[in-house]
């Protein structure tokens, strides 16, 4: 009787070695699919990686182009503002001209009065008399404007 009972312990053993055994193949097989997947999800995030680093390059780049853009339109601005002050100091200057120029024919325009009196035939002692002229200033206008 012992002899079945050793084929018993013997089956026990080696159905538990292939048990064990099984399991290690499982496990193995499950273990090889992780690293397989692992490897995939691995190989697809260096991708997103690299995708992510062209988008960042590319809006590093558009930093850049807007960064100089925006200084040459500051600089831009600045030559322009250069001009227009320029601008108002000559608009400045020539309304001061003008000005100038106006009280200077309204003091010609006085003589100029006087200067048609003389072509008319007025003679020195009317000048004086209706433009309140000294007798020289009247004698001036009389030899440059008079007739010869």
């Amino acid at each position: 009787m012992n002899p079945p009972l050793a084929n018993t312990l013997t089956s026990a053993s080696e159905d538990f070695v292939l048990m064990g055994f099984s399991i290690i193949t499982i496990v193995f097989l499950v273990l090889l699919l992780a690293v397989f997947w692992l490897n995939r999800s691995v190989s697809q995030l260096k991708r997103e990686c690299a995708q992510l680093a062209e988008i960042v390059e590319s809006n590093k780049n558009d930093l850049y182009g807007l960064c100089s853009a925006a200084i040459t339109v500051n600089e831009t601005t600045a030559k322009t503002h250069e001009q227009l002050h320029e601008l108002k100091q000559q608009v400045s200057h020539v309304v001061d001209k003008v000005t100038e120029l106006e009280r200077t024919d309204f003091v010609n325009s006085a003589y100029n009065v006087d200067i048609r009196k003389i072509r008319d035939g007025a003679n020195a002692e009317d000048l004086m008399k209706q433009s309140e002229l000294s007798y020289d200033e009247a004698a001036l206008l009389i030899r440059l404007h008079g007739k010869a």
